[in-house]
């Protein structure tokens, strides 16, 4: 079929089991509710003063719940585009550029800190095969104390490294979504049907916030459970209310992203790995562990709904070393494993990690029309893309934080109060988040035919037509 010629069966035209019914009339208002959603992350990247804000009380609530495994964070500012964030207090460094530099870095006062898996929440095994090619550093002073600095002098000293000739940089914090939901988050849907799995399809690594209890039944046990209302936000009557009154910033994420996958191959056995909390927050070498886990595990397709951007667009530090490790794991053992990862809401071409390695499927975000959607990030690096935009998908009991649901507010809703219920809830979001899964669930959904998954890939991608910055343009499930 020539390059630019449309396959006349689109992918996905109902062919999905599982899938919600595509033809039921959406009322005005959903469908406006679902416009205000992709206006917001289309306008965040100009609005410097919101995002600023966000982040401020985003950051306010981590401190107040700091109990050692909670990641605070940093952030290097900008008028336009997005704030880059950081871990705060650390650098991260090549094993074999920490046994070049050892010794000037001590001069730096910079100090290696060990990968403790406990801390990081994550498995030993990971963790350890993780610190054979990774290694943390800190700033002390001679006698071990810590020595504070901000985020700017941390990434200065990391762009001196790079220039220097090391493989180093700050610990990018790897989010959901540049500034959490954002306001005008998901909104309520009716509630939808499943497919009874079967379970005999491939296995499929969903690292993100964890998933519902409402939904542990449906996925493989171990998987890990988002915490809806994890961080305090002080002592005062006001904010003990709001922690037990809303959810997280980002609850929900990974309850709908592994509801997307489950619609398209809902004989995939799912595990959840949870490497971001419900706040949306998680660092490079937290999800770099999970992913060397989900391998270890013998999951053969890896969704990873979540990214960043880096400054002088440096790829993360443990997730290239995670990238590198699975490569040879994959030689060693004869077995292939796919990675499908979102190529961001920042709504320009800078690349967003891990989506921008070239090992990885990037997935790209468009409009219900297949045209390009502005919010999505885009450029030479994407693979391919699809709709992103007022998706349907399974969600998490609970009511949205005033934070997530600021004016302007929705007709009939007290106070703007987003409340979703039912046996799971289901509700419309979108983003790149939710683009990438519909590819790793396809790519799960027709792989028993295929003797590889890149094979399965490419016979999904025949289905699409290029677009421009967009790579190969695929339907799968419908917007709105």
């Amino acid at each position: 079929m020539p390059s630019d010629e449309r396959n006349s069966d689109e992918l996905g035209r109902g062919v999905w089991p599982g899938r919600p019914g595509g033809d039921k009339r959406e009322d005005l208002q959903l469908a406006g509710e679902v416009q205000r959603q992709v206006t917001e992350l289309a306008q965040r990247r100009y609005q410097p003063a919101v995002r600023h804000e966000l982040l401020r009380k985003l950051a306010e609530r981590r401190a107040a719940g700091a109990d050692g495994s909670v990641i605070e964070f940093d952030s290097l500012k900008v008028d336009v585009g997005y704030d880059s964030l950081l871990v705060r207090g650390q650098l991260l460094i090549s094993q074999q550029s920490f046994a070049q530099a050892e010794t000037y870095l001590a001069s730096l006062g910079l100090v290696r800190a060990e990968l403790d898996h406990r801390r990081l929440r994550t498995e030993q095994d990971a963790t350890s095969l993780l610190a054979q090619r990774v290694v943390a550093l800190t700033p002390q002073d001679s006698g071990g104390m810590p020595i504070p600095m901000s985020g700017r002098q941390l990434a200065d000293i990391a762009k001196n490294l790079r220039l220097r000739g090391y493989s180093a940089a700050v610990t990018p914090v790897a989010v959901t979504a540049p500034v959490t939901k954002g306001q005008g988050g998901p909104r309520p849907a009716a509630q939808q049907q499943l497919a009874q799995a079967s379970g005999s399809g491939p296995k499929v690594a969903i690292i993100d916030t964890g998933i519902s209890q409402q939904r542990l039944g449906t996925v493989l046990p171990g998987s890990g459970v988002d915490d809806l209302h994890q961080f305090p936000l002080g002592n005062s009557p006001q904010e003990i209310a709001e922690r037990a009154d809303y959810l997280s910033l980002d609850a929900g994420h990974g309850t709908f992203v592994t509801g997307i996958v489950q619609q398209i191959a809902p004989d995939a056995e799912i595990t959840v790995y949870r490497a971001v909390d419900s706040d949306g927050i998680g660092s490079d070498v937290t999800v770099a562990c999970w992913m060397i886990q989900a391998v270890l595990d013998g999951n053969q397709i890896i969704n990873l709904s979540l990214g960043c951007q880096t400054e002088d667009d440096f790829g993360p530090v443990a997730m290239r070393a995670a990238l590198d490790w699975i490569a040879d794991w994959e030689r060693e053992n004869g077995r292939e494993v796919l990675i499908v990862a979102a190529a961001g809401n920042y709504g320009d071409t800078r690349p967003c990690w891990p989506g921008a390695f070239r090992s990885v499927v990037s997935v790209a975000g468009l409009a219900p029309d297949m045209l390009p959607a502005l919010w999505s990030s885009r450029g030479f690096w994407v693979t391919c893309s699809t709709i992103g935009q007022g998706l349907c998908s399974t969600f998490v009991d609970g009511t949205e934080s005033p934070l997530i649901t600021l004016s302007p507010v929705p007709p009939g809703l007290p106070h703007g109060a987003v409340t979703f219920t039912g046996n799971p809830p289901w509700a419309y979001w979108s983003g790149t988040s939710f683009a990438a899964p519909q590819i790793a669930g396809a790519v799960a959904n027709v792989f028993p035919g295929h003797q590889t998954l890149r094979g399965a890939l490419q016979e999904i991608l025949s289905y699409g037509w290029p677009l421009p910055d967009f790579g190969q343009a695929v339907r799968i499930l419908d917007g709105i």
